[in-house]
């Protein structure tokens, strides 16, 4: 056995535990009357354990051994990175699984009769796997958090314990569509409706299953290869980029259909995928700018291997969110190429363009933020300027203004007055963050 996740079970499994778990879900689910009230209660107690009690103790994992000072010495055991990773993953959420095991098993019990064991079954293992796909996203960016900080921090653990709990969630009800996933009046269960993927038809249940299967398999592979970073083991850089490439071309396959889809998307069906691809890609690079490092030292390394022209060591340095914009500014030329024109009073070229500068305007703010003497509040600062940016001063404004295209670039405005807008402000701050480096780093050096 792993000898990380034997360690947990002697930790989180004592026969006090043992017992005093299910005499206390018993006590709970014996208020309800009905086989269908206490598989509902059942399934809300399941939530509370494995979404939101589990993905903090799996965001606390790595950062609680920090605090405790024992993270170094099991960073020179003979562990691999996997076996570290899903050693821990598990192991300390072991007690946590043992109360929601008992909930899955009290909800099958009670509603076999109505939907099938098969359907039962089917939704069991999606709910328990939904549950373990907030529980790694949890664990991944506390894993982060200390490689950010090299310590335990409570904003950075409450972080991704949140996150975490927001992805189980949208899991578990996206699980809805699942007759045998549903949690009563929380998430009815119910067959859902046929969507269509690169034209092939699949059921609202297998299209969620597949999704979750898909996404948990990346999680744990990210998990995997932070774990191997965090162990000083030489990686070559292609996990994120395939994530990215994957995530666009997996989500730009669910093309919107019907009436409720706005004009804007409807429009523009014929690069609809591309649409739905650069905006995917163009999340995650927003994802990664918050959550990968920003040390200087990468840097100054990026520049001395561009100087000497070691193409390969430069891929391997350099960070997610500069790999993903990257992706982001090809899929958006793509989509330039394909999908031209104006839509709605917006002229699809210059909006792509000027969308693009204001992503690098956001990642100059970001740098200038890290690059500070203080940077622990980086991030903090960054979503607030962003969201001034993008969303206060815009509803200030008024979102009809016909100056909107200052902070919005796919807002009604001739293409010149969007580009000149995107141009100064990516300008603005690239001479700011120029600024703050020269300050901060070769003056300091001369």
């Amino acid at each position: 056995m792993n000898p990380e996740l034997l360690r947990n079970v002697w930790n989180e499994l004592t026969w006090r535990r043992l017992v005093a778990m299910p005499l206390i879900l018993a006590a709970l689910l014996s208020i309800p009357s009905g086989s269908e009230p206490v598989a509902d209660l059942a399934g809300v107690l399941f939530l509370i354990l494995a979404v939101l009690w589990g993905t903090r103790q799996a965001a606390d994992a790595v950062p609680t051994e920090v605090a405790e000072s024992t993270w170094d010495w099991q960073r020179l055991s003979t562990l691999n990175a996997w076996q570290l990773t899903w050693g821990k993953l598990l192991g300390v959420t072991l007690f946590s699984w043992y109360g929601a095991a008992i909930c899955l098993a009290v909800r099958l019990v009670a509603r076999f009769k109505v939907f099938g064991l098969a359907a039962m079954v089917h939704g069991t293992l999606y709910l328990a796997g939904a549950a373990l796909l907030g529980q790694a996203v949890a664990f991944l960016l506390g894993l982060q958090t200390v490689r950010l900080r090299g310590h335990r921090t409570r904003m950075g653990t409450l972080v991704s314990q949140a996150t975490g709990v927001v992805v189980g969630y949208t899991a578990v009800r996206y699980g809805a569509h699942i007759p045998g996933a549903g949690i009563g009046w929380l998430f009815p269960g119910g067959p859902g409706g046929v969507l269509e993927w690169y034209g092939l038809a699949m059921t609202g249940a297998t299209a969620a299953s597949l999704t979750l299967a898909v996404y948990l398999g990346w999680t744990l592979l990210g998990a995997q290869r932070l774990m191997m970073r965090e162990l000083s083991y030489r990686t070559r850089p292609w996990a994120w980029p395939a994530f990215v490439l994957f995530s666009a071309f997996f989500m730009a396959g669910f093309v919107p259909a019907g009436d409720d889809v706005p004009r804007f998307a409807a429009d523009l069906a014929p690069a609809g995928r591309l649409m739905i691809a650069a905006a995917v890609s163009a999340l995650l690079t927003y994802a990664a700018i918050f959550w990968d490092d920003k040390d200087p030292v990468v840097f100054r390394r990026l520049l001395r291997l561009a100087e000497a022209g070691e193409w390969a060591g430069f891929a391997s340095h350099m960070p997610t969110w500069l790999t993903s914009y990257g992706i982001t500014v090809l899929l958006g030329l793509a989509l330039m190429l394909t999908g031209g024109g104006t839509v709605a009073g917006v002229t699809l070229w210059a909006a792509i363009l000027g969308a693009l500068l204001f992503m690098a305007r956001d990642m100059a703010i970001a740098l200038y933020f890290w690059l500070s003497p203080t940077p622990a509040r980086a991030n903090v600062l960054t979503a607030i300027v962003l969201g001034l940016l993008y969303w206060v001063l815009p509803a200030a404004l008024g979102f009809s203004s016909p100056l909107l295209f200052v902070f919005i670039p796919f807002a009604p405005a001739p293409p010149v007055s969007v580009l000149s807008a995107a141009v100064v402000e990516f300008g603005a701050l690239a001479l700011l963050l120029a600024w703050r480096w020269r300050d901060r780093f070769m003056l300091r050096n001369a």
